[in-house]
């Protein structure tokens, strides 16, 4: 991308804003540097990578990149054989262990972030190399005494020294005979050395080696005679624990340098994931969104914001690209033309190079090749240049290096010279862009450019809408007409003499008097049919919420008549209840059979009179014939009516309006649009039916056996069987049941007696006895219904 582009269109800015949310001091290089892509795979390769990163800040914190140093600085020293120290040694541990971490919460979240978990697969692990540096080098940054065996030794004998030294000088200290002597009673260093310090003229009578003097020269800095053989060894110990020091941190260097590459390449995947993290914070913080890109040049952005602006922004509407490949932009100074130009490029840049961009979410973008600007006063005095000049050297280099995919910005095209030589060198700058497929927005004040676009076929008008009694610019584009500039208008409103105006509108053509106050009432036309626009967007969403509220009572009549079901369900268990009763008095006959046969053809009328009795009562009624709506029946506060939809009868609580009303059903309350409801006409004398309570299920009281087999099951296959059984008989009304088992291993036979035991309809059981089945049954005993 051309570099003066980039600048004029604040680019660098947008880096600077990203460059805040960095994580690592590695990845600001690489930001710097990011650069936006022609290639349509890596655009979409960097918005997949922003938008994973995206939703991990969403759904929780984000990405982990805590913990990660600089280590490209370390990396290089240890190439060239320069030993690093503890510091970097530690850095690059920590940076190894903070990317192990990055690398496993990004597995984690593989199914929601494919992108990233791939990429952080590449992370190597280098697992022996972060171990061999904290084994070796402390949190302190410090040389381990276990680095090695010498250095432990070396370290060890360091200590004893010094204590039997310290002891040694302490003595010194106590000395009656010495204590006048010495200056103070301290034991300090000087010049790598244990000393006392000394009044001067006592240093024969002290005796030992004079290190050093005080600046008066009152005190002198004397290491005590019997000292001087082990601060003579304690020197020695500190020399060799120097150079194992050095061996040990050139041996931690030449693993860095084995592991060189792997490292580079783990310092790249991090930065990448940085980058990827940073260009999500900025979008969530501009609140920008990933736009669909093409290939075809057309541009399309819906409320599209530029992003450096602070104030409260009005979104702009823009689209060119395919029918038109030129938009042509005018209207007053300060009325927002630059800015909308602006937005234009810094968004297609942002886009291109893997950023969300503050507009809707169904924008659209073209991928260029190319992106050339020429905005702004780019007058260069050292260079003699005038504006005009300036700008056209511009547009003639934009020219001559253009290709046949790019994205056009001119600023006042053809501005800064006489206007009908300026105007005709816009039009032919235009035709030679056009002629090689660019897509160009231009700004002009020139009425001839005005023209030209309405008789060019790929030139389109457009112009920033302007409020004549505010005197100030809506910052709105109106497609499809030009712009005017009010010059007139403004210079009467701001108190320049009437006079003058008049005087200043009859130097004017009538040819341009006459476009002039056309191009204001279509500018007027197109504000009101915005303004109406606007409306019915207005009324579209007060229609869409009552759609919504109209749903939600839906659904609350869904859920009536849920409730609804659960209540007849309820009433049918209890019929149910009653009905068996009535079955087990029939029963204990039918089990009388075998004594009085004669009983048995009366006992089975019984049976069968009673089926039909459940039957009939559990039966649905038929649904009735949906009358239609009482024409003008005005509803009053307590009348009964009936729902249509639910086929049930409720009551009005309230006067209702002129479409619904709010009506109680049973015990639940909702508000039912008048349509559906119906009068109910009741009689003084007519109570309501209550149910009997008959009886339900007779069907399964016949059908079930006082007996079920187990026999050869397995325990996971049994325990189904025998509960719903259970459930069965006793909802029958059965007494006694006959479970049958078989004797076998026994563990059947145990698990069956364990899950009788804790089931709550049984009362009691039994083995059965030798005609029964013996200890291959089991009888039970149910509870009283």
């Amino acid at each position: 991308m051309n570099e003066h582009t980039l600048q004029l269109l604040d680019y660098h800015e947008i880096l600077s804003r990203i460059k805040t949310h960095l994580s690592t001091a590695m990845s600001m290089e690489s930001l710097l540097e990011l650069a936006p892509s022609m290639h349509s795979e890596v655009i979409l390769l960097r918005h997949q990578e922003t938008r994973e990163a995206r939703l991990l800040l969403e759904l929780d914190s984000g990405m982990p990149l805590g913990g990660v140093r600089d280590i490209r600085g370390p990396i290089e020293n240890a190439v060239k054989f320069i030993q690093l120290t503890p510091r970097e040694l530690r850095d690059v541990s920590q940076t190894i262990h903070s990317s192990r971490r990055l690398k496993t919460y990004l597995l984690k979240q593989a199914e929601r972030c494919p992108l990233l978990a791939d990429i952080s697969r590449n992370i190597p692990p280098l697992t022996n190399l972060d171990t061999r540096i904290d084994d070796a080098i402390s949190e302190n940054c410090e040389v381990r005494d276990n680095a090695s065996a010498e250095l432990s030794s070396i370290r060890s004998r360091q200590r004893s020294l010094h204590a039997r030294l310290m002891e040694k000088l302490n003595s010194v200290l106590a000395s009656d005979n010495r204590r006048s002597l010495i200056q103070e009673p301290i034991i300090t260093l000087r010049e790598g050395r244990y000393c006392i310090p000394v009044k001067s003229e006592c240093k024969g009578q002290f005796g030992g080696i004079i290190h050093d003097a005080s600046a008066s020269g009152a005190t002198v800095f004397i290491e005590p005679g019997g000292c001087v053989d082990l601060g003579n060894d304690l020197k020695e110990l500190a020399l060799k624990e120097e150079r194992e020091v050095f061996r040990i941190l050139d041996q931690l260097t030449s693993l860095v340098r084995e592991r060189a590459d792997d490292l580079k390449r783990l310092c790249a995947i991090v930065v990448n994931l940085d980058m990827a993290n940073a260009r999500a914070i900025y979008a969530l913080e501009i609140d920008a969104v990933e736009p669909k890109f093409n290939r075809n040049g057309s541009i399309r952005i819906r409320a599209a914001r530029h992003p450096l602006l602070q104030a409260d922004v009005v979104p702009i509407d823009i689209e060119f690209g395919v029918k038109c490949k030129t938009l042509l932009l005018t209207g007053p100074n300060t009325g927002g033309k630059t800015v909308s130009l602006k937005t234009v490029g810094l968004l297609t840049l942002m886009a291109q190079s893997g950023m969300q961009v503050p507009c809707a979410p169904d924008s659209e973008l073209a991928i260029f090749d190319q992106v050339f600007a020429d905005i702004g006063d780019e007058q260069d005095i050292r260079q003699s240049l005038s504006t005009f000049s300036a700008h056209l050297s511009h547009i003639a280099k934009i020219i001559e290096t253009i290709g046949d995919n790019a994205l056009v910005l001119l600023d006042e095209i053809g501005a800064g010279t006489d206007p009908a030589e300026g105007a005709a060198l816009a039009k032919a700058i235009l035709d030679e862009l056009m002629g090689g497929n660019a897509r160009v927005m231009a700004t002009t004040h020139y009425g001839e450019l005005k023209e030209y676009a309405y008789t060019h076929p790929l030139v389109e008008n457009a112009a920033v809408e302007f409020d004549r009694e505010t005197l100030q610019p809506t910052y709105h584009i109106l497609q499809g007409t030009p712009g005017s500039s009010h010059a007139f208008y403004i210079s009467e409103r701001l108190g320049l003499p009437r006079r003058i105006v008049d005087d200043a509108k009859k130097h004017l053509s009538n040819r341009d008097r006459d476009s002039a106050e056309l191009l204001q009432r279509i500018e007027q036309s197109r504000k009101a049919a915005r303004e109406a626009e606007d409306c019915a967007k207005r009324e579209w969403c007060v229609a869409q919420k009552a759609k919504e509220e109209y749903q939600e009572r839906l659904n609350e009549i869904t859920e009536i008549q849920r409730s609804i079901r659960k209540n007849a369900s309820e009433e049918a268990r209890l019929i149910l209840s009653r009905t068996s009763e009535k079955a087990e008095a029939i029963l204990a006959d039918l089990r009388k059979m075998n004594k009085g046969a004669r009983k048995g053809p009366s006992t089975r009328k019984k049976i069968v009179a009673l089926q039909e009795e459940a039957t009939e009562n559990l039966k649905a009624p038929e649904p009735p014939m949906e009358e239609l709506a009482p024409v003008d029946h005005v509803y009053s506060m307590g009348d009964r009516v009936r729902v249509t939809t639910l086929n049930m009868e409720g009551v009005i609580l309230e006067l209702p309006n002129d479409f619904e009303a709010k009506v109680r059903i049973g015990s639940m309350h909702t508000t039912l649009p008048l349509d559906i409801l119906r009068p109910v006409v009741t009689k003084k004398d007519e109570m309501p039916k209550k149910s009997d309570g008959s009886d339900l299920s007779l069907q399964k009281a016949i059908e079930i056996s006082p007996e079920l087999s187990l026999r050869a099951m397995h325990l996971e296959e049994a325990e189904p069987i025998l509960s719903k059984y259970l459930d069965d008989a006793y909802a029958a009304g059965l007494k006694q049941a006959r479970i049958i088992h078989g004797k076998g291993t026994g563990v059947l036979r145990r698990f069956v007696n364990e899950y009788l035991k804790n089931h709550p309809v049984i009362l009691s059981l039994r083995a059965g006895d030798s005609d029964e089945g013996g200890q291959g049954v089991t009888i039970v005993t149910f509870k009283e219904n």
